[in-house]
């Protein structure tokens, strides 16, 4: 590229501006390393460091609460705690015969509440110990207090370890930071040796504008409560588990519903979410890695939405436009930060890359050098969809069918039709890991999501009404048929698409367009029937019911849907090429004034509706403030599609294993995904053993002594169960694995893309040797 060679040639590295730059930035960051080594400080606390409040108290166990009591509410406090600002793992053992009841949660002194950050963790029988992690913001003494409500609560003893969490916490800002600095200082550089023109410094300003403005809900320090957030944050803890235990990729989650597990993962695509995952392995609460995230998130979606739609436009000014009104539409706020719908948030991300594709595919010069490579958006796009969301994927899939048949004289094109086959060929390659274990569930397994097809969606559609709605705001209603629009959900697409769509079609009524461009022309009109159509397929008058029952593979298309409204995304990509082909206009076709008066009129648009939503939502949504997966408890499953079929997921809680009498289990420990036990079978005949694990394809159950395996299956409500036979005595190890036809799809993914990257680079280097050898 240009740019790197003009960086390269001003070699940076020889500056001593730079050299002292980096060179402090060396040792802050080798301090910062150094912080992630020695002895972190152990607290350890007995019952004679504890005050009993309230209630009476016992001396059956060391600390009893529970026999005898004058009254409820009874509390354990280990007070006067003194903690430097950290992260710190507090593990409490206790004694209890009840789930859900009693609980142990820290508090900071008066006046510093704010500066130790945790969620209470409840108390459960089947545990001997709770472990969570705290945050000290500031030097604090704290106050840890063991509420009792009911049972038997028996508290033996305190621990309170400091983790290195915090100093990797502050190594990640530094580096943040420091690429910052530096990436300041080049553009610096760059602008006073290359003069960067007055244009492109308005691109970048109005993108981080754009930037600044789309990010306004995460500028707390808490996170709007919304219909799916937590369970895509629990999805986000099953990857920081799943690593954290050996496990990947992440094929369950391994301490989702009390340590049973849920396989999410396999059906739920998570390539996204890893880098979430990954800020919470580094030590960040949930709601910072959240917050952090989403921004990440929110950048990319403005990144690439400008680059997709400038290089369809031909023109910058157009790109900011598209990216403004792409990022900022109403149907991206309302799933992002209203309805914490994660998957079509990420799906929305890669639609500009789709359209982006499909644009070069169709409209590029066949003959032209570059055209064989114009699969490599497609593929990113469709791959990715893959890998995040299924549902936009199909909804995507649908559309593209439409988009064949409509110009299916250059699909059949020797070229284009090769350039297809390859986006479909290397979308699947590159999606093979996420694929062959989804497709193996799906034919082999018999799950929840398999037996939903009979679940109608057309009553859920949108009013026709929704569509014009201009004012949006926080609402919670979104089953229409029965409390109509009031208190609506906002979901639309806003007056500024509405007035593009508008603008287009004027300048067609009135025979504006017939100087435009072929390709101009045809990118307009499809465009505008694309999201004329998917706002039709977004309304309760569609015949979604009438299409569902023709027969069964209709029926698990629509039923997998769930609400019309998901349509709104491809509405929104499409408004948004329709405005672009209008603003085109505007800027090729006329003068700059009426270009600059289209941007202020849809800039103005969009503040009506968009930042008066994000003004409402942050005035009147609920807030939350989880720190830890205590905030939010491991038995939320949404609609428990990922449940084998018949599995009651009320019955699963912490336990011992389940065994008939004659039987007997020793030194039982149980892992993530796993289990081991000294087990005797003394009954006279075979028996079973069943583990409080929920039983998925790839489990598997073994004598550590010989290595025979053991018979392990699904046994009541489908929890793993194991097949002792009679007379055997030795240890049983229980796990999951991945069978090897898994390994095969995740190889074949790398190869890919090794493969597919290592040619990209010969291209690369190929194209630059030969205008080295040019000039």
């Amino acid at each position: 590229m240009k740019i790197l060679s003009e960086l390269a040639a001003l070699h940076i590295g020889r500056r001593t501006s730079f050299r002292l730059i980096l060179i402090g930035e060396i040792i802050l960051l080798c301090a910062g390393i150094c912080g992630l080594f020695g002895r972190n400080a152990v607290y350890e606390y007995d019952m004679s460091a504890a005050k009993v409040n309230f209630g009476t108290y016992s001396n059956e166990y060391e600390g009893i609460l529970g026999e005898n009591l004058e009254e409820r509410g009874s509390m354990v406090d280990f007070c006067g705690i003194s903690l430097p600002g950290g992260v710190y793992r507090i593990r409490l053992k206790y004694i209890t015969d009840v789930d859900n009841m009693n609980l142990c949660t820290v508090s900071g002194e008066k006046g510093k509440e704010k500066y130790v950050c945790m969620n209470d963790s409840v108390l459960f029988s089947g545990l001997d110990c709770t472990d969570f992690t705290m945050w000290v913001k500031r030097d604090s003494d704290v106050t840890v207090h063991v509420e009792y409500s009911g049972g038997i609560l028996a508290v033996l003893h305190l621990t309170i370890e400091e983790t290195n969490a915090g100093n990797r916490i502050i190594l990640f800002g530094l580096f943040c930071l420091f690429t910052v600095v530096n990436g300041f200082y080049l553009y610096w550089q760059y602008d006073r040796n290359y003069h960067i023109s007055a244009k492109s410094k308005t691109v970048t300003f109005a993108l981080g504008l754009i930037i600044l403005i789309s990010s306004m809900p995460l500028m707390m320090d808490y996170v709007l409560d919304g219909g799916d957030l937590v369970y895509h944050l629990m999805r986000v803890e099953g990857i920081r588990d799943g690593i954290a235990s050996g496990q990947f990729p992440i094929r369950i989650s391994p301490e989702w519903q009390q340590g049973y597990g849920y396989a999410s993962p396999i059906f739920y695509g998570e390539t996204v979410l890893y880098l979430a995952g990954m800020l919470r392995l580094l030590g960040f609460t949930v709601t910072s890695s959240y917050r952090i995230f989403m921004f990440m998130i929110t950048v990319f979606t403005v990144l690439i939405s400008y680059y997709c739609f400038k290089k369809i436009f031909h023109e910058a000014y157009i790109g900011v436009l598209c990216s403004m009104m792409y990022t900022m539409s109403i149907y991206r706020i309302y799933k992002t930060y209203l309805c914490g719908s994660w998957g079509e948030c990420f799906g929305i991300l890669f639609l500009p890359v789709i359209a982006y594709g499909f644009w070069r595919v169709f409209t590029q010069d066949i003959h032209e050098e570059n055209y064989k490579r114009s699969w490599i958006p497609l593929t990113v796009g469709f791959s990715m969809l893959i890998q995040s969301h299924l549902l936009t994927c199909e909804m995507v899939g649908f559309f593209t069918i439409i988009l064949c048949m409509v110009l299916w004289k250059k699909v059949f094109r020797r070229e284009t039709f090769t350039v297809l086959a390859k986006t479909v060929l290397y979308s699947i390659l590159l999606s093979a890991w996420f694929l062959v274990p989804f497709a193996d569930y799906m034919i082999t397994g018999d799950f929840v999501i398999k037996h939903v097809s009979a679940r109608t969606i057309q009553f859920r559609g949108l009013y026709l009404a929704h569509l014009f709605f201009t004012f949006f705001r926080n609402g919670e209603n979104v089953f229409f048929d029965q409390n109509g629009m009031a208190d609506s959900a906002p979901m639309g697409v806003g007056p500024a698409p509405l007035a593009a769509l508008l603008v287009l079609g004027y300048l067609w009524f009135n025979g504006r367009t017939k100087g435009w461009k072929k390709e101009e022309r045809g990118l307009g009109k499809i465009a505008v029937f694309f999201s004329a159509l998917a706002m039709l397929m977004s309304l309760e008058i569609f015949p979604w019911d009438r299409i569902q029952f023709l027969n069964g593979a209709t029926a698990t298309l629509v039923s997998s849907i769930q609400f019309p409204n998901r349509f709104l995304s491809i509405a929104n990509v499409c408004l948004t090429l329709a405005a672009g082909a209008a603003a085109r206009h505007m800027w090729e076709y006329r003068d700059r004034k009426s270009f600059g008066i289209y941007f202020v009129g849809i800039a103005f648009l969009l503040s009506v509706s968009s930042l008066h939503l994000s003004d409402n939502m942050l005035d009147t949504g609920s807030n939350l403030r989880i720190y830890n997966s205590e905030g939010m408890g491991t038995g939320y499953i949404s609609g428990a599609e990922y449940l084998p079929y018949g599995a009651d997921p009320d019955r699963f809680v912490y336990r011992e294993p389940v065994y008939a009498e004659g039987i007997s289990v020793y030194g039982y420990e149980k892992g993530a995904l796993g289990a081991e036990a000294y087990i005797e079978n003394q009954s006279g005949q075979d028996g079973a053993v069943r583990f409080p694990l929920l039983f998925y394809k790839g489990y598997q159950a073994y004598d550590v002594d010989s290595g025979k395996e053991l018979k392990c299956y699904a046994g009541v409500n489908s929890e793993v169960t194991v097949d002792i036979p009679t007379e055997f005595a030795g240890d049983v190890k229980v796990g999951f694995r991945s069978p090897w036809y898994w390994r095969v799809g995740e190889l074949v993914t790398v190869l890919t893309l090794l493969a597919l990257g290592t040619a990209c680079w010969k291209k690369g280097k190929g194209a630059k040797g030969e205008m080295g050898h040019g000039k």
